[in-house]
């Protein structure tokens, strides 16, 4: 551990130095403004830091949550000679962490520590492959060879070997064949060693006392064996709402058509002459041609196998759950077995430590997908939901099968709140009618103290809500809501002048909006979703003043528009889950086997905190001011209803559009 040194503080009056209005941060931040809220959420996290225990914190939008855990942390990791992991959802927040907070914090605290951001090791470049990439020529197209050498052009620039660091996004067949990944790495053996990007990050992470990570990379973590992580004595979940989602993917199975053939053409690709047969110097002839018969055979029995699947669920484009083991016959398990059995052999022949561990690596990964495939099919995961799922390209449609855990309550209290005995959750919406027990019930958090604060915008002033009056009910008449929302949103429009979101629950109703909007309004610019990347809509969207962008789930959080660009956001449809969605029914069948009411313990809040994520996009600085419209009348219409205007931020609610006109024309964005 390095030696610190500590400047400018004094114990006892640590956060008061630290973040009051003539404090340490004040003093090195322009405009720096005292929020009580953001001294109470750390004198919270320094008191969980104190009695390690966990703490769950909602700080609504503009406390300036991240300052508020990293100090206390920062001070309590030098002090103590301790490692913290900050775990992300978003790059942007984990951008915003290490580009920003951190370098000004250690600036501004006096405080000499080291911190770094930790990403999977298949976004660093190997040096090894990348050399024999270029002589094995193991592209297939003139377009992939020339990303191919702007790669190799641009590395002597790259300070740490990552992706990231390039001018341009390689195609993911081009850097999978030169990124690190695990079984292809010959460690201490490799020509390459010394200079390697990624052993240079893990030492860079061993020393260290604060580590951010993405949630994905941190149950990466639990699931590797703990292997990919120093030992950490704290960690801090930044947007935590998301940590359920991610911790059932990553504890999930999938097996798919694409991902099986991309893996065969790997080791065998005859029609481009490429893959592992033929880099094989040693193989020969009938060896070489058995081999190669072997992976069509596996071919064959993929594109057989996911042809019955999709004649035995007949619907495309949707995802179906399967209840019942054995619900097909394994076409892949023998032909996968005599390609293990060939690859096994070969391996031991091999000589080269290369190319030996290349087969190893395949071997395993054929391993893999026999493994999975076995056990979805015979349902082998006991409290996993099972289901198919098709998505029509313009060649076929494609198959893939999928399993996840219907609860990772257990899992979570277990691997992480009763091995790490600090952790701190955090996020601008992590309670549903101003209670924290969904989010305590769906990541099996029970013990620990909890603090919800409210955000320190004025929405009193800055936001008006919209809830129109006499709206047909979007369940009972679906048909009927999606013109009448329309209607609405022209009119909204016309009074905006475009800067708005329009948040959908579904892509058929922002097809059908966007189709009737294209037509009718032809003076303002539509973006819709899926016509291009999400981060090109973003940009265009801020590029071209008084656009309206029409979007699904992913806009609904991680979205930040701040300023003119977005002075209006119109919710159509309250976010319920679909309830026959597999993984959501499954969700609904476990809360029913437990006694308890699905849609008050699952539904209603997962709604409640979506619908807050989605409010949250309009209000992103203390000058953004702005419409929030909700067009469901269940706001009204239902008893629930109230339950989600109780958790939204205090504004005033109108029905009138008169009213909507008189608020733009009152408050002008410059």
């Amino acid at each position: 551990m390095q030696k610190v040194k500590i400047l400018s503080y004094k114990p006892k009056k640590r956060l008061e130095e630290v973040l009051k209005a003539h404090g340490l941060i004040a003093k090195k931040l322009k405009n720096f403004e005292e929020r009580t809220e953001q001294i109470e959420m750390a004198r919270a996290v320094e008191k969980a830091i104190r009695k390690r225990k966990h703490l769950i914190v909602e700080a609504g939008t503009g406390i300036g949550k991240s300052l508020a855990y990293l100090v206390p942390f920062i001070y309590w990791a030098v002090e103590e000679g301790k490692l913290v992991i900050v775990s992300t959802y978003t790059k942007t927040l984990q951008h915003q962490l290490t580009k920003r907070d951190l370098p000004f914090l250690s600036e501004a605290l006096g405080v000499d520590f080291r911190f770094t951001l930790v990403v999977g090791a298949e976004n660093y470049l190997c040096l090894r492959r990348l050399a024999r990439a270029r002589v094995y020529e193991l592209l297939d197209t003139e377009k992939e060879v020339k990303e191919l050498e702007k790669i190799f052009r641009a590395k002597p620039y790259l300070e740490k070997g990552l992706k990231s660091e390039l001018d341009f996004e390689p195609s993911p067949k081009v850097w999978e064949r030169v990124c690190r990944e695990v079984d292809l790495c010959l460690g201490k053996e490799c020509p390459h060693q010394r200079s390697c990007y990624y052993t240079e990050a893990r030492k860079e992470a061993y020393r260290s006392q604060v580590l951010v990570v993405n949630h994905h990379l941190f149950f990466a973590h639990l699931t590797s064996g703990e292997k990919i992580l120093p030992p950490f004595e704290a960690v801090v979940f930044d947007e935590a709402h998301n940590l359920e989602e991610v911790a059932a993917n990553s504890l999930g199975i999938e097996i798919s058509h694409l991902r099986i053939r991309v893996l065969l053409n790997s080791i065998c690709n005859p029609r481009s002459q490429k893959g592992l047969v033929f880099r094989l110097t040693n193989l020969k002839g009938k060896e070489r041609d058995f081999l190669a018969k072997m992976v069509n055979e596996v071919k064959i029995a993929n594109d057989n196998f996911f042809s019955e699947l999709k004649t035995k669920f007949k619907n495309e484009n949707i995802k179906q759950r399967i209840r019942t083991p054995q619900f097909l016959v394994n076409l892949l398990d023998v032909p996968l077995s005599n390609l293990i059995s060939e690859l096994s052999l070969l391996q031991d022949k091999e000589e080269d430590e290369e190319k030996k561990l290349e087969i190893s690596s395949y071997l395993l990964r054929c391993q893999e997908t026999k493994t999975n495939l076995s056990k979805i099919i015979r349902q082998e995961e006991r409290d996993y939901v099972y289901w198919v799922e098709f998505s029509p390209t313009r060649k076929a449609v494609r198959g893939a099968l999928r399993a996840t855990p219907v609860s990772v309550a257990e899992e979570l209290k277990l691997r992480v709140f009763q091995r790490v005995k600090l952790a701190v959750l955090t996020s601008a919406t992590l309670s549903a009618n101003r209670s924290f027990n969904y989010i305590r019930e769906r990541l099996g958090l029970e013990e620990g103290e909890e603090l919800l604060l409210d955000s320190s915008f004025d929405y009193s002033r800055q936001v008006l809500l919209y809830i129109p009056s006499h709206m047909p009910d979007p369940w009972r008449q679906a048909t009927l809501f999606s013109l009448r929302a329309t209607e609405k949103i022209k009119k909204l429009l016309a009074i905006i002048k475009g800067y708005t979101f329009v948040l959908f629950t579904s892509f058929q109703m922002l097809d059908q909006v966007y189709e009737l909007l294209k037509e009718d309004v032809t003076t303002l610019k539509i973006l819709r979703q899926g016509d291009m990347p999400r981060y090109l809509l973003l940009e265009e969207f801020k590029k071209k003043e008084g656009s309206v962008l029409l979007g699904t789930s992913s806009f609904w959080q991680g979205v930040d528009v701040p300023g003119k660009a977005l002075q209006c956001v119109i919710i159509t449809k309250l976010p319920f889950s679909v309830p026959n969605e597999p993984a959501v029914e499954a969700k609904m069948e476990f809360l029913q086997a437990q006694n308890k009411n699905p849609f008050l313990h699952y539904q209603l809040p997962q709604a409640i905190i979506l619908l807050k994520q989605g409010f949250g996009r309009l209000i992103r600085s203390q000058e953004d001011k702005g419409v929030v419209v909700i067009l469901d009348p269940r706001l009204k219409s239902r008893s629930y209803g109230k339950m989600f205007l109780n958790s939204l931020p205090q504004c005033e609610i109108t029905s009138s559009l008169s009213k909507v006109k008189e608020f733009m024309k009152a408050n002008p964005m410059p």
